[in-house]
């Protein structure tokens, strides 16, 4: 928001009674309002662009025919799923031209509720990069699961007084939205704080667009089909989509980008693994991905930027333009968009990939939070899956999609008890709660993991992150669960009777307070050792795991109460009846 000095100096500058502060010259700037490339220099004062003209300045860039691209906006990011805090992505993500993320830290809070978003906006402040929080709206998720705390919306409203708080997160419990008082009130209460709301619209109808366009739900990156993004924007509400670490939905939506939906779609991540954000997979690389598969350059470059600050109205962002954000980058070319200089309010904060001032703190400021794993003891019979027909319910994953699937067939029973079978690619599914210790375990067969034999485990499982566990036998996977409350949470592989690989997670189970490096380090140890239980996967198995008992996404889903039918929000019987 603009002063009224930074008012006056910029008149003063354009009728040349005064020096801008900076001057860009000799460059091609990506003009996102009319999609075309014009040649001008631009002038700078009190880190917002005052013209397309060349001025006395108190510093000239020359940036010789290179091109000068917005700073870009992910329009929707989960912290917690980098698995490091705000002040590393503030490193990693400026350099590659990214300056703005929307975040919602529903994974801290449905673990440490108000005192977990708290540490997130802490470690957001004072920043370079913009982060904008919005307030989780679904903690817990739905009433199929048990979480670490519940927020009201009582729980909320004076959130929205603290600094970087913007709106409502990810309305994702639809039931919730059609029938339940509390979300009214939650969504009321950021409609009267000027902002809209976003959705998480995995299962809507017809009827289920009208009722989030209708209560100021205004986004939605659940969308996985062109229909989607055509019904969604007739309503006026924004598609994100979405190409993160484990889903990926950019080929299969691109065909419904045109002239007259592209101004109503937008770009995120949404889940992003910390190898992944330092190797490719930031909102720079989704655009890039765009682009490489047909995606007009400027029209890509226009979803990741004026689109995104369009829909979260920020006003003075997403443009190279006189009135905006002196935010931008400097590249050679617009399919590569590798960031040689990149500013930020007017300043330059990165030069060839490396940060200027870095933000990164130490870790001792992160080491005051409590442990997090709280189960009740057990032993691996608590595990095993009982059973009395042989026909029964599998979940059925697929590689590159968090969709899940109903497939029944034959399982093998010995002792009236579940066998896992490898050649049949028959794996036990575990869930146990870990925040009330109430001895609550989740159990159902699952396929899909390929898996010859031990066990992985992670705290990791959204959302409300009880500890979820794959395993070929009981005993592996019991080792694997109580490894994780000893390193305070993380992943875990597990190969006859011995822990094989691990990465510690000891924020909330969640996040490192270790450097973006060493987590990407042990991420790379992990994925390498997956081979010696798993065969020949061709997906993240510890994403996918992570998503397994999230019961808002179609069709079955696990959580500590047991197997979900997510159509109809209800528990189901394993067994076929």
């Amino acid at each position: 928001m603009r002063t009224y000095n930074d008012f006056k100096d910029m008149r003063e500058v354009i009728t040349g009674r005064k020096k801008a502060d900076l001057v860009i010259k000799n460059g091609k700037i990506v003009n996102v309002f009319t999609r075309e490339i014009i040649e001008k220099p631009i002038s700078i004062v009190n880190g917002y662009i005052c013209g397309f003209f060349e001025c006395d300045a108190n510093h000239v860039v020359d940036v010789k025919g290179q091109y000068i691209v917005p700073n870009l906006i992910d329009c929707h990011m989960h912290i917690e799923s980098t698995m490091v805090t705000p002040d590393k992505l503030n490193d990693i993500l400026l350099a590659r031209g990214v300056s703005t993320i929307v975040a919602d830290p529903h994974e801290i809070a449905n673990v440490m509720g108000v005192d977990g978003i708290k540490f997130i906006l802490d470690n957001a402040s004072d920043l370079d990069i913009d982060v904008m929080i919005n307030l989780p709206s679904c903690v817990p998720c739905t009433n199929m699961e048990h979480s670490g705390a519940i927020l009201k919306a009582k729980d909320l409203k004076d959130l929205y007084n603290e600094k970087n708080v913007y709106t409502l997160a990810e309305v994702m419990d639809y039931f919730a939205v059609r029938d339940d008082d509390d979300m009214l009130n939650k969504l009321y209460d950021s409609y009267m704080n000027g902002k809209m709301s976003d959705g998480h619209g995995s299962i809507l109808d017809e009827m289920g667009y009208d009722l989030y366009a209708s209560l100021n739900i205004k986004n939605d990156h659940e969308c996985v089909e062109p229909q989607g993004v055509i019904d969604r924007a007739r309503r006026g509400i924004y598609t994100f989509i979405r190409e993160g670490s484990v889903t990926k939905n950019l080929k299969q939506l691109l065909p419904a980008i045109n002239e007259q939906t592209y101004r109503y779609t937008c770009f995120c991540t949404d889940d992003c693994h910390t190898d992944d954000l330092l190797e490719k997979h930031c909102i720079t690389n989704v655009v890039r991905e765009a682009i490489k598969q047909g995606l007009n350059p400027i029209m890509a470059i226009t979803m990741a930027t004026l689109n995104a600050a369009t829909c979260y109205e920020l006003k003075e962002r997403g443009a190279v333009a006189p009135g905006y954000e002196a935010s931008f980058f400097v590249c050679d070319d617009l399919t590569t968009l590798v960031a040689n200089r990149v500013y930020q309010n007017g300043k330059l904060v990165s030069v060839d990939g490396k940060i200027c001032n870095p933000k990164a703190k130490e870790i001792s400021k992160h080491c005051e939070l409590p442990n997090t794993i709280h189960f009740k003891d057990f032993t691996s019979d608590d595990l095993r899956l009982k059973l009395s027909k042989d026909l029964v319910h599998i979940m059925r994953i697929e590689g590159g999609n968090v969709l899940t699937y109903d497939s029944i067939d034959r399982v093998k029973i010995e002792d009236g008890y579940f066998v896992c079978n490898p050649v049949k690619d028959q794996a036990l599914l575990t869930v146990v709660e870990r925040h009330h210790e109430t001895g609550n375990i989740g159990k159902c067969v699952v396929t899909g993991f390929k898996m010859m034999k031990g066990a992985i485990a992670t705290s990791v499982a959204h959302d409300s992150h009880n500890i979820i566990c794959v395993g070929m036998n009981e005993r592996d996977m019991e080792l694997a669960i109580k490894h994780l409350k000893e390193i305070h949470g993380g992943y875990v592989i597990v190969c006859d009777g011995k822990v094989i690989s691990d990465v510690t997670l000891d924020i909330a189970g969640l996040m490192s307070s270790s450097s973006a490096e060493k987590v990407s380090e042990q991420l790379h140890q992990i994925h390498s050792n997956i081979r010696y239980i798993c065969n020949d996967l061709d997906f993240n198995p510890f994403l996918m795991l992570s998503f397994i008992s999230l019961p808002v996404i179609p069709d079955l889903k696990l959580t500590d109460i047991g197997l979900i039918d997510v159509r109809s929000g209800k528990v189901m019987d394993i067994e076929v009846n």
